[in-house]
């Protein structure tokens, strides 16, 4: 047996070759098992479409949106987290819930259930103190608990789609609410947030492509936009310069995803023919183009001019 090689000559190539590799492959498997490929796609597309690239740190970097959040910040600054936060509570939860749908006995089915939802329930509920501050709720004058409610219903509506067959839709759906914000902020003059909605829309978009053709799951990515779409709409609001967009636009927008909620019914959650296809796009985009329209009737795009009516 040959003598065995000196530590010096065994430990620097383990730290200088061997656990940097290592470690980088093993650091990229556990966020994609942990975050979920399209929880990862999402996130890495809200980074890269917000970082500004000046500097090598988050301080000041954040194109969009801050990267930090000061005390007395508009609501819209919490953005980023409302996004990582439900995206990271949405996975985590799907996990439990399948290691306790595993093990837990049949008659308790609901106990997966409830290890699930009750998570994805409080974190609505916090995020939605994040986006509803005082000026927020005065404006919309509704209280955090509707906010969080429409947040869980269309997260709900969306996860249970996204888990099916038909999991592209999801995403495709999400994308068309965001692109629809995107185009409204257009016409409200804010083209920061415009820039916002039409970044995270073609993501969610890309998002849909993938899914669809490879037949996958879409769920991890939900999250983001359940907290992303009322959070652009409603948190942005108050910081909006001037403008004659009616409030309907925004509401019509914002709670897009909520016409799907007879699709709740189990008996028409399992529709997935051409025929139930057509009818859920139908009525996302019918409120969608609504918004838009009104829109335009009452405001001009910023390079068009004041409006005459």
């Amino acid at each position: 047996m040959p003598p065995l090689p000196p530590a010096a000559d065994v430990l620097s190539p383990l730290h200088d070759a061997v656990l940097p590799a290592a470690g980088g492959a093993a650091v990229v498997v556990c966020l994609f098992l942990v975050i979920g490929r399209w929880a990862l796609a999402v996130t890495v597309a809200f980074v890269w479409a917000n970082y500004t690239f000046a500097a090598a740190s988050w301080q000041d970097t954040g194109r969009l949106v801050p990267w930090t959040v000061t005390p007395d910040a508009p609501a819209w600054h919490w953005l980023p987290r409302v996004g990582l936060l439900l995206l990271v509570v949405g996975l985590m939860s799907r996990w439990v819930g399948l290691v306790a749908a595993r093990y837990l006995p049949e008659r308790l089915w609901w106990g997966s259930n409830l290890l699930v939802w009750a998570p994805r329930v409080a974190a609505a509920v916090l995020v939605s103190r994040w986006l509803a501050n005082d000026k927020v709720a005065d404006l919309l004058g509704w209280p955090v608990v509707v906010l969080a409610a429409v947040m869980v219903v269309q997260w709900a509506i969306l996860d249970g789609l996204a888990r099916s067959e038909a999991g592209g839709e999801a995403a495709l759906y999400q994308s068309a609410a965001l692109l629809a914000a995107g185009v409204l902020m257009l016409y409200a003059h804010w083209a920061k947030f415009s820039e916002l909605g039409l970044a995270l829309g073609c993501a969610f978009f890309v998002v849909a492509i993938g899914t669809a053709f490879g037949k996958l799951n879409a769920s991890g990515s939900v999250p983001a936009g359940v907290g992303l779409l009322p959070g652009i709409i409603f948190a942005g609001r108050p910081s909006l310069p001037d403008n004659n967009v009616p409030a309907e636009s925004f509401w019509l927008v914002a709670l897009a995803p909520l016409a799907l909620t007879p699709f709740l019914i189990p008996r028409l959650a399992r529709q997935h023919g051409w025929f139930a296809r057509i009818v859920r796009l139908v009525l996302v985009l019918t409120p969608l183009v609504i918004a838009l329209v009104l829109a335009a009737r009452h405001e001009k795009l910023p390079w068009e001019g004041e409006p005459e009516w």
